[in-house]
């Protein structure tokens, strides 16, 4: 082969080879933990082989809801742990999730009775009183129609973001998740008639390294209107 027809040969391999790579994106997935699996994942900026919504529908009932009814913890429990020894309670019932700055996820349940219904904002939400009531605010609730964050889909295990394809998708699962949880529990509720009304929840809740316990929004999983209320 002639060396000029060589020089270009080498030339249009090496465009073909930095277009191939500005083609995908390098995400940083996880610290390595020692297991020596590459702590790097690649995808394709326009990989559309996910769908949330049909994820969501197969892993709800069978997967997500069981997780909740064994391993949800009482609320007053946990908040009392927390504000007890912090360290120690995220260790015992936290479990450790890092997208960015650290921070940690609770599984919680409780029975209460609603003391306030704020639609103030689309970020809708009710403020409960938990058992034994005292007719004191214990947590609050988001319903919304704007239910914020990703609390539901953080707080399992089995739902990584080397499954589900790239950022966008892996954020559209979280709306998906907590969309259905409106379908199932929030949608079927008087909101405007509940105060006053004893309720039992399933629900998850974020908390940052440097967030303090007054500032926990419980986004719930499932609720449940119980008799005994007004």
């Amino acid at each position: 082969m002639p060396r000029s027809t060589k020089l270009l040969f080498t030339f249009v391999t090496a465009l073909v080879c930095l277009a191939l790579i500005g083609a995908c994106t390098v995400v940083k997935i996880e610290e390595d933990d020692g297991s020596g699996e590459d702590q790097y994942a690649t995808w394709l900026k326009t990989g559309t082989g996910f769908q949330a919504n049909e994820y969501v529908a197969a892993v709800w009932d069978e997967q997500i809801l069981p997780v909740y009814e064994e391993e949800a913890v009482d609320y007053g429990e946990v908040l009392s742990s927390l504000r007890a020894d912090r360290e120690e309670a995220i260790k015992k019932y936290g479990l450790a999730r890092e997208t960015g700055e650290p921070f940690f996820v609770f599984k919680v349940r409780g029975t209460c009775r609603v003391v306030e219904y704020d639609d103030s904002s689309r970020n809708g939400v009710i403020r409960v009183d938990m058992e034994p009531a005292d007719g004191e605010v214990d947590a609050t609730l988001q319903v919304g129609p704007v239910v914020r964050g990703t609390a539901i889909r953080d707080s399992m295990e089995f739902i990584r973001f080397t499954d589900v394809g790239n950022q966008l998708q892996f954020a559209a699962l979280a709306n998906e998740l907590n969309a259905r949880m409106r379908r199932d529990s929030v949608e079927p509720l008087d909101l405007p008639g509940i105060v006053g009304k004893r309720i039992s929840f399933l629900g998850a809740f974020r908390l940052e390294e440097t967030q303090g316990v007054e500032e926990i929004v419980v986004t719930p999983v499932k609720i449940d209107l119980l008799a005994g209320g007004e």
